[in-house]
């Protein structure tokens, strides 16, 4: 349901051919499939973009990771969360921006509850790219 809202429709109610029926419904201009598609490079570059500084920054410290866990100075999940306190400031803002620079210019609709779900579904992506 929350899909539908965000996409501005309403849900497909007593049929069986519910894909059909979200396909008609979704049917773009083809100006429309090109603003679509824009921000879909955008969206996977940046994604990219964010998963690549954290790549070159990991290979920077895991020398130093493998020798200090291998003297037990610290466990692997203090690595993991200290790392999580780090990056998750910089990922609320990148997520954040990238929302509010997203949400409406591709024509997302369903309030605040809508924008809400999308900024958390960034975050998470993001989060996991990362991670």
């Amino acid at each position: 349901m929350l899909f539908y809202s965000l996409m501005g429709i309403d849900p497909p109610y007593r049929s069986s051919n519910h894909h059909l029926e979200l396909a008609n419904r979704l049917m773009i201009p083809p100006r429309g499939a090109q603003g679509r598609l824009g921000c879909l490079a955008i969206s996977i570059s940046t994604g990219f973009f964010t998963c690549t500084t954290e790549t070159i920054e990991f290979i920077k410290e895991r020398f130093i990771f493998v020798r200090e866990t291998a003297y037990n100075a610290y466990r692997r999940s203090s690595y993991v969360l200290a790392r999580s306190f780090i990056s998750i400031p910089a990922l609320i803002v990148l997520s954040l921006s990238f929302c509010l620079i997203t949400f409406w210019a591709i024509g997302l609709s369903g309030g605040f509850s809508g924008f809400l779900f999308y900024f958390l579904a960034a975050c998470g992506t993001f989060w996991a790219g990362v991670k």
